[in-house]
């Protein structure tokens, strides 16, 4: 929490600097020599790519802020974690009751609960970081598809109903 916390301090820093920096350059060209819109298009130009990526890596430290204090042991943490569990839970019981039943591969997710969910941060975090150009807008699509997707599993897993017993035989 802490390092994003300065991540995204310092990047917001960042963003307010350049702000400041393209005034202050616009200010000092003087118009005979270059026209206000050229030199501003210049300025775009040159701090586009440092903007985009500090905006992006903006939110993405503003997102792992809540992220990691809700995996930490707070009590506001632990209680949003067992609402999100007891949720989870009564849509899968809603589920079994519906007539769904994930059987064994619900059963493999509940047992498996924190790798399945490790797996699926990490695929999240690996998309950003191999994403060549990520936006504020990538950003946000891949943290509702993980959401989307940690939701998925855990219902899944509260779905699955209890292992079936098959009669065994005796050969006489």
């Amino acid at each position: 929490m802490a390092t994003a916390t300065g991540v995204a301090a310092t990047t917001a820093l960042l963003l307010v600097a350049l702000a400041v920096l393209r005034r202050a350059y616009l200010d000092s060209v003087p118009p005979a020599a270059l026209p206000p819109d050229a030199a501003a298009a210049v300025y775009d130009t040159l701090v586009h790519f440092l903007r985009d990526s500090a905006r992006t890596l903006l939110v993405v430290a503003v997102v792992t802020v809540p992220v990691a204090y809700l995996y930490g042991p707070g009590r506001a943490a632990r209680a949003a974690r067992g609402a999100a569990v007891r949720a989870t839970a009564a849509a899968g019981r809603a589920l079994r009751r519906g007539g769904v039943d994930t059987g064994s591969t619900g059963r493999l997710l509940a047992r498996h609960r924190t790798g399945a969910t490790s797996s699926v941060i990490v695929a999240g975090a690996l998309i950003l970081l191999f994403w060549n150009h990520p936006t504020v807008t990538a950003v946000a699509l891949v943290l509702g598809i993980t959401s989307a997707a940690l939701i998925v599993l855990a219902v899944l897993a509260a779905a699955a109903g209890p292992a079936r017993t098959s009669p065994r035989r005796t050969v006489s």
